[in-house]
C-alpha cells in the first residue's frame, strides 16, 4: 500500500516536472517574477532528492556500478567548483545541481517502477501540453511583429531572425523543446489509446510546424534518426516473423528506415513555404505591404549549406585551445558554475563569443576536465550497450524499442549542442534521454512488468 501511495505521488511529480522544465526558461529569463526562479529549482530539486534516495534504496540500486558512477559524476562538480570558487554557500546554488536532481529522479524512478509508464506519460502530457500552447504563442506573436517596420526582437516571447522562428531564447533552443515534444508524442501515440493518440497527433502537427520554422537542422536530423532506426526496428521484428532470410531481413529494413528519415527531413522543410504563402495571403487581403516585405525575409535553409558546420569546426578548434590552456584546466575543468564562454573564436572579432563549445564531449572536457569526461563516456558505454540489446530484442515491447531509438536521437544532438548533458541553457533534451537510459537499465526481473 505504501508503495503504491509513493508511486501516485511520484506519478504527480513527474507531471510537475514535466511542466517545470516545458517553463524552464520563461522561469530563467524572470518572466514570473525573480524569485520565481529559485524557489522553483530548489524546491524541485530538493523533493527529487528524496526520491532518488528512496528508490535507490528501494531498487536496491546501490549494488549498481552506474549508480555510484552516476553519483560519482555530480558529487565531483562539487570540489571543481570548490577550487576555483572556494567554499562557501553559493556553492550548492547552482541551477545545475537542482536541475539534474530532476533528471536523475526520472532516470531511477522508470528502472524501479513495476510500471514506470506512468512517470513518462504524466511528465509528457503536460510537457507537451505547455510546449504546444507556449509554441503557438511565440508563432503568433512573432507573426503579428511583421507587421512593423523594424520587427521585434524578443528571443523569448517570440520574433523572426535571420529568417528563422525564435523564441524561448533563440531558433536552436525552441527547435529543441519542439523535438523534445515531438519525440514524447510519438511515444505516446505508441502506448496510448484512442484519446491519447488524437491528443498526441494533433500535437506532432503543431509541433512539427513550429519546429520547420525554427530551421535547425540539429534536431531535424535527430528527429529523422529516431524515426529511421524505429521504422529499422520494427521492419527487423515483421520480416523476422515471416521467416525471412537474415540478409534480406537487414537490406529490407535499412532501405525502409533510410526512405523514413528521408521523409522526416523533406516534410520538415515544408512548413516555412506553407507560413510564408499564408501570411502572403493574408498581408494581401489587408493590404499590409510592411508584412509582405517581412514575410519575404522567413526562408528556409539549404540541407546542402555547411557553413553553420565550417563555423562550429572553429568553436571545436578555440574549445581546445582554451582547455589545453594549461594542465589544471585539462585534467579538472573549470567547473560548472564557471561564466566563461568560448571567446577568440574568430579572427579578428573578439566581440563574437560562444556560451559554450557547440558540442557535448568538448563541453564536458572544458567544465569538468578529463576526469569527468571519462566518467561521462564510461556511463554512456553502459546505458549505450543495455540500449542496444533491448534495441535488437524482437521479444520487447515496441514502446521500450523506441525510447532507445529516442535516446539515440538525443544522443546524436550532442555532436552539434549539448545534447543530453546540459549546463547552462533550458534544453530539454537530457528528459528525454534518461528517460531511454532508465528503461534500458532495468532489471531483467522486471521485464515482463515493464510498461504493461
Amino acid at each position: 500500500m505504501k508503495k503504491r501511495i509513493v508511486q501516485d505521488i511520484s506519478i504527480v511529480f513527474a507531471g510537475a516536472a514535466g511542466l517545470f522544465s516545458a517553463l524552464e526558461l520563461f522561469i530563467m529569463s524572470d518572466i514570473f517574477g525573480e524569485k520565481t526562479d529559485r524557489l522553483s529549482y530548489v524546491s524541485m530539486g530538493i523533493a527529487a532528492a528524496v526520491f532518488i534516495i528512496y528508490y535507490v534504496i528501494r531498487g536496491r540500486l546501490y549494488k549498481r556500478p552506474d549508480t555510484w558512477i552516476t553519483f560519482g559524476l555530480f558529487a565531483y562538480a562539487f570540489p571543481v567548483t570548490w577550487a576555483y570558487y572556494g567554499l562557501s554557500f553559493s556553492l550548492f546554488t547552482p541551477r545545475f545541481y537542482y536541475v539534474w536532481c530532476v533528471i536523475l529522479f526520472l532516470f531511477f524512478a522508470v528502472r524501479v517502477l513495476p510500471k514506470p509508464d506512468g512517470i513518462i506519460r504524466a511528465f509528457s502530457f503536460t510537457y507537451v501540453s505547455v510546449a504546444c500552447v507556449s509554441g503557438v504563442y511565440i508563432l503568433v506573436r512573432a507573426t503579428m511583429t511583421l507587421r512593423e517596420a523594424f520587427p521585434g526582437s524578443d528571443l523569448v516571447l517570440g520574433c523572426f531572425r535571420l529568417g528563422r522562428l525564435c523564441g524561448m531564447g533563440n531558433a536552436n533552443t525552441m527547435a529543441f523543446f519542439c523535438l523534445t515534444g515531438i519525440l514524447l508524442s510519438i511515444y505516446g501515440c505508441i502506448r496510448g489509446k484512442r484519446a491519447a493518440r488524437i491528443f498526441y497527433g494533433v500535437a506532432i502537427a503543431v509541433l512539427w510546424f513550429l519546429m520547420g520554422l525554427n530551421n535547425c537542422r540539429t534536431t531535424n536530423a535527430a528527429l529523422a534518426v529516431t524515426v529511421a532506426l524505429f521504422v529499422f526496428a520494427l521492419t527487423l521484428r515483421h520480416l523476422a516473423k515471416k521467416g525471412t532470410r537474415k540478409a534480406v531481413k537487414f537490406v529490407v529494413a535499412a532501405s525502409a528506415a533510410g526512405v523514413a528519415g528521408l521523409t522526416v527531413i523533406l516534410l520538415l522543410m515544408t512548413p516555412t513555404p506553407i507560413y510564408r504563402a499564408g501570411v502572403t495571403v493574408a498581408a494581401r487581403t489587408t493590404n499590409d505591404q510592411q508584412m509582405l516585405d517581412n514575410v519575404d525575409r522567413v526562408y528556409e535553409r539549404n540541407v546542402t549549406d555547411v557553413d553553420t558546420l565550417n563555423d562550429r569546426t572553429l568553436v571545436w578548434k578555440r574549445s581546445l585551445e582554451l582547455i589545453f590552456k594549461n594542465p589544471r584546466r585539462a585534467l579538472f575543468g573549470i567547473s560548472v558554475r564557471s561564466p566563461e564562454s568560448v571567446n577568440g573564436v574568430y579572427e579578428g572579432r573578439h566581440d563574437i563569443i560562444m556560451p559554450f563549445a557547440h558540442t557535448m564531449l568538448l563541453e564536458i572536457f572544458r567544465r569538468l576536465g578529463l576526469i569527468g569526461l571519462i566518467v561521462w563516456i564510461s556511463l554512456l558505454c553502459i546505458w549505450g550497450k543495455n540500449a542496444v540489446s533491448k534495441f535488437f530484442d524482437a521479444k520487447q515491447d515496441a514502446g521500450v524499442v523506441y525510447l532507445m531509438a529516442a535516446a539515440a536521437g538525443a544522443l546524436l544532438t550532442g555532436i552539434t549542442e549539448m545534447g543530453p548533458f546540459v549546463f547552462s541553457a533550458a534544453i530539454a533534451i537530457p528528459y528525454l534521454f534518461f528517460f531511454g537510459c532508465g528503461i534500458a537499465m532495468r532489471d531483467v526481473d522486471n521485464e515482463e512488468k515493464d510498461l504493461t
